[in-house]
């Protein structure tokens, strides 16, 4: 029985190193990766590597010369125009495009429950959110066009070892500068009240259902969210991270619109999209892969980043913007 050949595209970042670990370890699929190989990287070494700038087209081109995939998974596509030199590389090489946007797609909503059906798409609130939610359009008509079958997935909100999870955007390998205020003892900031509800999945987890749309006819010309249910406030999420640390943590509150005006709204764009409950069902990603549980829990998956963090202090790296901003922030808001 031929092996279904996949290509992931990234493959190493925060979300995807656990598809790509996942994958390795099913017997029908052979895997690839193409990225630039200069992630750190945790998987197999001998994982198959095919290494170019995935955005630039002739190198794409001529990295993917000689094959064709039944499934290619793309990572790497924040804004319409990365997407377009994609499909043009792979037009014609692969029948099974999945394309990982976000629920940060999704417009504001009045449901408190989230579905596929009930939120569109268009957020208009967020420029990452508003690319995502362009190029869904924009695959679409590309399908439609050519006959390729895709998929559309929005994870959540997700985290690994590598990412201490919080609702800034800060970088993922530079998310400890938030354990480092905890440890100091330093205000650690709550937008608004930090009351709102978020849904959190291990990227462990995530990797169950993402993996289970591989040759999958219930994921054909479909979008699904990927999310658990595992639903707490951002204020209970620094303070497990602060129990998990040893640590009584200070909080300080502000209302995202001050956030706004110290850092600016592109960096507060997503705590911005924070200020809103978040809470998704995840009926029918379940529906499509019976197989798909979580099984992380927050405080498990949380102890496990904790340690590796410890266990490998190269990478408690700390973002000094971000380490400023903070130190200013708390000038403004209110013990809480």
């Amino acid at each position: 029985m031929a092996k279904t050949k996949v290509l992931m595209i990234g493959g190493t970042g925060i979300i995807s190193t656990d598809c790509s670990l996942l994958a390795l370890q099913q017997p029908d699929i052979d895997l690839y990766l193409l990225n630039r190989g200069k992630t750190p990287n945790f998987l197999p070494p001998d994982t198959k590597a095919i290494h170019a700038d995935v955005n630039r087209e002739d190198d794409l081109r001529q990295a993917l010369a000689g094959h064709d995939f039944d499934v290619c998974c793309d990572f790497f596509s924040y804004d319409q125009a990365a997407l377009e030199s994609k499909l043009r590389a792979l037009r014609g090489h692969c029948r099974h495009y999945i394309f990982i946007s976000s629920i940060m797609a999704y417009r504001a909503s009045e449901h408190l429950l989230k579905t596929e059906a009930n939120t569109p798409i268009g957020n208009a609130r967020w420029t990452y959110g508003w690319e995502k939610s362009c190029c869904e359009m924009r695959l679409r008509q590309e399908c439609a066009d050519t006959g390729m079958a895709f998929t559309i997935v929005r994870p959540g909100y997700t985290y690994n070892r590598v990412r201490f999870f919080n609702p800034w955007s800060i970088s993922h390998w530079r998310s400890w500068t938030l354990a480092e205020r905890l440890l100091s003892g330093k205000p650690y900031i709550l937008h608004d009240d930090g009351m709102q509800l978020c849904t959190i999945t291990h990227t462990r987890d995530f990797a169950k259902a993402f993996v289970g749309l591989f040759n999958n006819p219930a994921a054909v010309n479909e979008d699904f969210h990927i999310t658990s249910t595992t639903y707490l406030t951002w204020k209970r999420v620094a303070e497990i991270q602060a129990e998990l640390l040893g640590v009584k943590p200070v909080f300080h509150c502000l209302p995202a619109e001050k956030i706004c005006a110290v850092v600016g709204y592109g960096p507060a764009q997503k705590v911005v999209h924070c200020c809103s409950h978040d809470i998704y069902d995840n009926s029918k990603i379940r529906a499509a892969v019976p197989a798909f549980s979580c099984t992380t829990s927050f405080e498990d998956g949380m102890a496990e980043s904790i340690r590796f963090y410890r266990d490998n202090p190269a990478y408690q790296q700390i973002d000094p913007a971000w380490a400023a901003w903070f130190d200013t922030l708390a000038k403004y808001s209110v013990s809480h």
